[in-house]
């Protein structure tokens, strides 16, 4: 074989690898353009659904203002459609990716849901074309080497002809270095930024269902306030009347007496539990303050103690965002002692762990068994829910006949 037709052969065969090797990145990329589309369909599919799941509103009701709040949930357009689904999931229209999904309760109408192509997708359809223009490259820089290289072919060149091959080699070794680099900065930036859309997706849908419990909690405390507290309102100044109708220093007027300081007591705590549903209510200032604060609103009548153990420093290491559930869940406790526990003393103190601070609220009631299921409660789960929000967890301690003790734990920085 002669040596121009065998580096001809040598060109030839590392042109076709390079080519193999485009065209299997090429295809690669258009097979996760593929996944990527169907995952994210399915992504705007699932939170359709569960938007769809919030708002329980039917067709009838749904107007232009919903559908574009419903629009810039989903982060694009929906609009209804007279006809049943039929548009391929994400079929690509005008820039925008599109799918069809069921109207519940509809056989005659579709929901379509139109959003912009994620970058990704564009990034992968860029490096398409990429990869064939760098194709088209290596095919073009062969054959301006072999045109040079051809006229060094002539007879008594001698070893001096060999001279370009190396150079071409080189060459073609950097443009496949090139192209492995392309695809894996290809998939990093796919990984990246299909890890930064569902960021933003969750970010917003956690924003919206954030708004819609803070509705939810004005609604519970304005029907509290109407309802349970103007209701205990009144039936204390039924009972004062009752009392002052009756006269006299009787056994009956004593039981009004305590009848009346029961329901003001209680009136005062629902009143407290409203100000925690209001937005921003609550303790806004430090944990030891708050606290303090509370403790000196809770009735403690018929010989009832409430020792006060509090080091400043224990108390100041809880943060003052973290101050209103914990309260809450220390009136919780104390509130439990005093009506059910029937106790003489109660002590609440704070102190400090390794890396922890541990709240205390022990009493010397009737106690009562943890094993056994208790009903019509609901301040044990309570408090366990906002522990576990503050990172901590509460943990009760009782017997029957030996008082109840309560322990707050919340996790905080190490000592300095």
């Amino acid at each position: 074989m002669q040596p121009i037709t065998r580096h001809l052969a040598t060109a030839l065969v590392v042109l076709i690898v390079f080519v193999a090797a485009a065209l299997t990145g090429q295809a690669w990329l258009q097979r996760e353009t593929r996944h990527l589309r169907a995952a994210t369909v399915g992504a705007r599919r699932a939170q359709l659904e569960q938007a769809l799941a919030m708002t329980h509103r039917t067709a009838d009701t749904w107007d232009d203002a919903f559908q574009a709040d419903l629009g810039k949930l989903l982060g694009g357009t929906v609009t209804l459609v007279s006809r049943p689904p039929a548009a391929e999931p994400g079929a690509a229209v005008s820039g925008q990716w599109v799918f069809e999904a069921a109207l519940p309760g509809r056989t005659d109408a579709a929901i379509r849901v139109a959003f912009a192509v994620p970058a990704t997708a564009r990034l992968a359809a860029v490096s398409e074309r990429l990869l064939l223009a760098v194709s088209l490259l290596a095919v073009l820089l062969l054959m301006i080497s072999m045109v040079f290289a051809l006229p060094r072919r002539a007879p008594g060149a001698g070893a001096g002809s060999r001279e370009p091959w190396p150079a071409a080699r080189t060459e073609m070794q950097g443009l496949e270095h090139f192209a492995r680099l392309s695809v894996e900065r290809t998939e990093a930036l796919a990984r990246e930024s299909g890890a930064r859309v569902r960021a933003e997706e969750d970010l917003q849908l956690q924003r919206t269902l954030l708004g819609q419990s803070r509705e939810e909690r004005e609604q519970l405390g304005r029907e509290l306030h109407d309802n349970i507290c103007q209701t205990l309102y009144a039936v204390s100044l039924t009972l004062e009347g009752v009392r002052k109708k009756l006269g006299g220093a009787g056994e009956t007027e004593q039981r009004l007496d305590q009848c009346v300081a029961e329901l003001r007591r209680l009136n005062r705590e629902v009143r407290a539990y409203l100000q925690d549903l209001e937005p921003g209510g609550g303790p806004h200032g430090p944990f030891g303050e708050a606290l303090e604060a509370m403790l000196a609103t809770q009735a403690t009548a018929g010989g009832v103690r409430l020792v006060r153990n509090l080091d400043p420093e224990v108390t100041a290491l809880i943060a003052p965002e973290q101050a209103t559930d914990a309260v809450n869940i220390v009136r919780e406790a104390v509130s439990n002692s005093l009506r059910h526990g029937q106790a003489r003393t109660i002590t609440v103190r704070a102190a400090r762990g390794e890396n922890s601070v541990v709240v205390a609220v022990q009493d010397d009631g009737t106690g009562f068994d943890p094993a056994e299921p208790r009903g019509g409660g609901h301040g044990l789960v309570n408090m366990q829910a906002r522990a576990r929000a503050l990172g901590g967890f509460v943990e009760v301690t009782s017997a029957p006949g030996k008082g109840t003790r309560v322990l707050l734990t919340l996790p905080v920085g190490s000592a300095p």
